[in-house]
């Protein structure tokens, strides 16, 4: 990750720092020429060592489990035709509590606060 991310970025950055201790020191020390190569030589040595699978352009590991997905209709399952249009089963709409609140919040909240609310809309207020 350190060597792809090096190379795109390089050239803004100085010096990069491991900070390990000491039972990770040896691991480190025998697995950096590897990845960081002194000489043309020992880059030679190295390659065959190295992992064909060394993830994205930035190095980072892709694993397609963790990867997000973005439907084009959420809540439309995938298997649904565009066909349906405006017939399709609509019912789940509204039910989720933030499409249930009623009137402005924030107007609600204000009155509150300015002590301009009824009773009845201070318990509401106070259930939600």
């Amino acid at each position: 990750t350190v060597r792809r991310f090096l190379e795109v970025h390089g050239e803004t950055l100085e010096k990069v720092v491991f900070a390990v201790s000491e039972t990770e020191e040896a691991t480190y020390q025998k697995l950096l020429p590897l990845y960081f190569p002194r000489s043309l030589e020992e880059e030679v040595q190295s390659l065959p060592y190295l992992p064909a699978d060394i993830g994205n352009a930035e190095g980072e590991p892709v694993v397609p489990e963790r990867q997000i997905r973005i439907t084009e209709k959420p809540g439309v399952p995938d298997d649904a035709s565009d066909e349906e249009g405006l017939e399709a089963d609509l019912s789940f709409i509204g039910s989720h509590a933030f499409a249930r609140m009623e009137g402005d919040v924030d107007k609600q909240r204000r009155l509150i606060l300015q002590g301009q609310l009824s009773e009845a809309a201070l318990q509401k207020q106070h259930q939600r």
